[in-house]
């Protein structure tokens, strides 16, 4: 009985640690997507482009 018992207990602490895994594992995967769209949102806002004529001609003369 009491290796019943103890196998019991044994599954019980296997499950929690399952499903601790699994928790933590899916608060990254939520925490790369909110960084993803982080990105994505600051691409899609960048600075406007530099305004005609400049940024385009590298003067090498010295």
């Amino acid at each position: 009985m009491t290796s019943l018992v103890a196998q019991a207990v044994q599954m019980q602490g296997g499950a929690l640690s399952q499903s601790i895994g699994t928790a933590v594992a899916r608060q990254q995967i939520d925490a790369q997507k909110a960084v993803a769209a982080l990105v994505a949102e600051t691409a899609a806002s960048a600075s406007p482009p530099a305004p005609a004529g400049q940024g385009r001609l590298v003067d090498r003369t010295v």
